[in-house]
């Protein structure tokens, strides 16, 4: 997490696609990573403690488009990263989100490449 911000990112990719020369699966690979990245946006705000709501809505507005293939996602609060890895009930929010969706990501763009093979 570097400045309270969780960045969802396929390590390579661009390699791949400049060596198959498919656009469309730069767009296929943009709209899962954003699909995954506003989910898991949306379970961390929901597994994030609440006080007064604005931890869990800078969480829920923040997912942001780094390039075509990388999304951001975090909080801008002061406090986001002492909640994160120190509160006693709720800590690992954002973590806990990413591990969770970690397994189905990959899998969705592991289909996605073995489709070009069809």
């Amino acid at each position: 997490m570097r400045n309270g911000r969780v960045r969802i990112d396929i390590e390579g990719v661009n390699r791949v696609v400049r060596a198959l020369e498919y656009e469309g699966l730069v767009r296929d690979i943009g709209n899962t990573t954003e699909a995954y990245t506003r989910k898991m946006a949306n379970e961390s705000a929901d597994y994030a403690p609440v006080k007064t709501g604005r931890l869990r809505n800078s969480i829920v507005s923040s997912p942001e488009e780094i390039d075509q293939t990388t999304w951001e996602y975090g909080s801008d609060e002061d406090y986001a990263k002492i909640q994160e890895y120190t509160n006693k009930t709720h800590k690992a929010f954002i973590r806990k989100s990413v591990w969770n969706n970690e397994l189905p990501y990959t899998e969705k763009i592991n289909s996605l490449v073995r489709q070009l093979g069809r």
